[in-house]
């Protein structure tokens, strides 16, 4: 059997990468802007956007939501996010009851399965190629889609929330949370007001305060027994 030698291969030439016309393939990952300014980000929560007290409430309220969702999704929040956000004037009693009403509702609504479809969603947002226009877009078809419109503000947080939580993981997490503060602070904001204020808003997505009213009950017991035991040891003494 006679042998037959391979055919020789024609060398090619090594075309430069300016004379490559033909479309390239995209960038796996492009460089997220967070790289640019990890130390010198101060924060996303006391923008310029915040223009009255309802503002800072709702980005008050977002904050809170956005850090207890980061530690139930075992992420490490950046530096810029643990940042604290404008005090509540009225005091820590009424941001901590505006609080646990939203934690209700939040804790409730991360066992449906719309979060579950609001975390898909946000899966395939890309972040690292997104512009604010494009982002706002896409907040504007979920708040339309959204036909409960008690449960709105929860869904439109909560969402913000998927979307901060992927950016933390793959890149792009300061772009986002200045989009989502603004949006809520400029977008939700006027629609909470029109509805009653972040207070009201909260509260009926929350439900029943029964948690809070047995706890001041408890409180208010407490203090009336200590009270009572001071009067009884002041009495002792006396005599």
């Amino acid at each position: 059997m006679a042998f037959v030698p391979p055919r020789a291969v024609p060398a090619r030439s090594v075309q430069s990468l300016e004379e490559y016309n033909t479309p390239r393939a995209p960038l796996r990952r492009q460089v997220s802007l967070d790289e640019e300014r990890r130390d010198d980000c101060q924060g996303h929560w006391r923008g310029p956007y915040l223009e009255g007290e309802e503002e800072e409430k709702g980005v008050r309220l977002f904050r809170a939501m956005l850090l207890q969702h980061l530690r139930l999704e075992e992420l490490r929040p950046p530096p810029c996010m643990i940042v604290p956000a404008n005090p509540d004037q009225r005091g820590w009693w009424m941001y901590w009851r505006d609080w646990r009403a939203l934690e209700r509702a939040a804790r409730r609504f991360r066992e449906t399965k719309a979060r579950a479809r609001l975390a898909a969603r946000a899966e395939h947002i890309p972040l690292l190629s997104l512009d604010e226009v494009e982002f706002e877009d896409i907040m504007q078809e979920l708040c339309q889609a959204c036909v409960h419109y008690e449960q709105r503000a929860l869904v439109v947080l909560a969402f913000l929330c998927e979307v901060v939580a992927r950016a933390v993981r793959v890149g792009g997490w300061c772009r986002a949370a200045d989009w989502a503060a603004r949006h809520v602070a400029q977008c939700a904001t006027p629609w909470a007001i029109r509805h009653g204020g972040w207070s009201a808003v909260v509260e009926r997505a929350g439900g029943s305060r029964r948690e809070e009213t047995l706890l001041a009950g408890a409180a208010i017991a407490a203090l009336l027994a200590f009270l009572l035991y001071c009067r009884t040891r002041l009495r002792h003494a006396l005599l």
